[in-house]
């Protein structure tokens, strides 16, 4: 095998680091340190010969891999999603452990982001956003819309690993110009507009690269000064989910 990857690196590392801090018996001592292998590199023969003989090491330890949504989208909210992402992408490994042969497998844990917003703030929206696309290398993030995801909320949506984004059956989404209301001294209200026009520019432009719309089609839409919405079917034609949420039977 080539040189191992840094979740496989870490993974020994903290292997070696209890072995050394635990205390041990003389037999336990000279037990060899694991080999360790992604799953990712393995076929799908392989893994399915192997899972017979997995044991979750960490099967007392699991919680929820899952981010819950829902209300305006503000700073307080937004620290919150951030924390969640960042804490979630720093611990996204699952270990399986094969006693027979000594081997440790290792998988990465996608992140699940439910969103139920009316919108809010877009500088908020940009940092969970860029958040996002960068913690997608490492870790997938499964975006489920529900209810209403309107405003801010449809880039977050969009911003999902493709082909993991998820839209529920009844739900509505909106999409609209960006709202901004100042008052203050000229000079202020020029300043303010110039960055209003930017914020909007920047939306436009991860929101094409993210479905298949186009940044004409966008403006289009946010150009008929009214609120544009869609449902569950069109959100996916549009490329902002993947998915209708699967019911029993489906």
């Amino acid at each position: 095998m080539s040189k191992a990857p840094d979740k496989i690196q870490k993974h020994l590392a903290r292997t070696k680091k209890k072995s050394t801090t635990t205390k041990k018996t003389t037999e336990e001592e000279n037990k060899p340190l694991p080999s360790v292998v992604d799953l990712a590199e393995l076929s799908e023969e392989e893994i399915l010969e192997i899972v017979p003989r997995l044991k979750n090491k960490e099967l007392e330890d699991i919680k929820p891999r899952s981010i819950n949504f829902c209300g305006d989208l503000n700073e307080e909210a937004a620290m919150q999603i951030m924390s969640s992402l960042i804490y979630l992408d720093r611990n996204n490994e699952k270990v399986l452990v094969d006693e027979e042969t000594n081997t440790h497998y290792i998988s990465v844990q996608p992140i699940e982001f439910y969103i139920s917003t009316f919108g809010g703030n877009a500088a908020d929206m940009f940092g969970i956003h860029d958040l996002m696309m960068c913690i997608r290398k490492d870790t997938p993030i499964q975006t489920v819309g529900l209810s209403k995801v309107m405003s801010a909320g449809v880039l977050l949506l969009a911003s999902g690993t493709e082909g993991e984004r998820y839209v529920g059956r009844n739900t509505r989404l909106m999409i609209h110009s960006l709202r901004a209301g100042y008052s203050g001294p000229m000079h202020e209200l020029e300043t303010e507009y110039e960055e209003t026009k930017w914020l909007q520019t920047q939306y436009v432009e991860a929101l094409a690269a993210a479905t298949n719309m186009s940044k004409a089609y966008i403006r289009k839409l946010m150009g008929r000064k009214s609120n544009v919405y869609v449902n569950a079917e069109e959100a996916i034609e549009l490329g902002i989910a993947d998915r209708i949420l699967p019911r029993d039977g489906d």
